[in-house]
């Protein structure tokens, strides 16, 4: 029997989006690198194209305590999970997902593939849901923010061009246009 492997146990909980995926991936690889037990926690959907798309396991094969395991997002497998219907996997992600998550984590499933608990939760700076289970659990949560340093600041600044009038932008043709499919700007602010 193989002794069990003293490195903490990290699990690894992205965003369902493409982008915050592969930051995580990457993240996950580096802390690989230092020996750190990784359980990689995605949607299925998300799971399956990496799988059927990428050579992903073949790339996380060479780390003994690295390992993926899958959670439903409750949308049907055809569901478009991009664009304007991206607001719909938040909505089942708060519905059936977290549930789910809670869950596994108190039944052990996403213990490492030695059994080692999880003694630490990365989670998406999107999701507010692990950092609850986490105190629950005793488990520190560290929260990771996938996106761009100058995204962030982006974000950080809209209130302030609001309020300067500077947004939203007047008389720009894409304005109605993403009004017309459910998101951005309209005469009136936010949409």
């Amino acid at each position: 029997m193989e002794p069990e492997s003293k490195a903490p146990h990290v699990l690894i909980f992205p965003l369902p989006a493409q982008g915050h995926v592969n930051s995580m991936l990457n993240l996950a690889q580096l802390l690989s690198l230092s020996g750190l037990n990784i359980t990689f926690l995605n949607t299925d959907h998300n799971h399956n194209c990496l799988v059927l798309d990428t050579d992903i396991l073949v790339r996380f094969a060479c780390f003994p305590g690295f390992q993926f395991k899958s959670i439903p997002d409750g949308l049907p497998a055809d569901h478009q999970q991009a664009g304007y219907r991206y607001m719909e996997v938040f909505d089942s992600i708060k519905l059936v997902t977290e549930p789910l998550f809670k869950e596994m984590m108190y039944s052990g499933q996403l213990n490492s593939a030695t059994g080692q608990s999880v003694t630490c939760i990365i989670a998406d700076g999107s999701l507010s849901f692990p950092i609850d289970v986490g105190n629950e659990l005793g488990i520190p949560v560290i929260h990771f923010h996938t996106i761009s340093a100058c995204s962030f600041w982006a974000y950080c600044c809209i209130q302030d061009m609001i309020e300067a009038g500077e947004l939203p932008i007047r008389g720009h043709p894409g304005s109605l246009r993403c009004r017309e499919v459910g998101g951005g700007f309209s005469e009136e602010g936010w949409t």
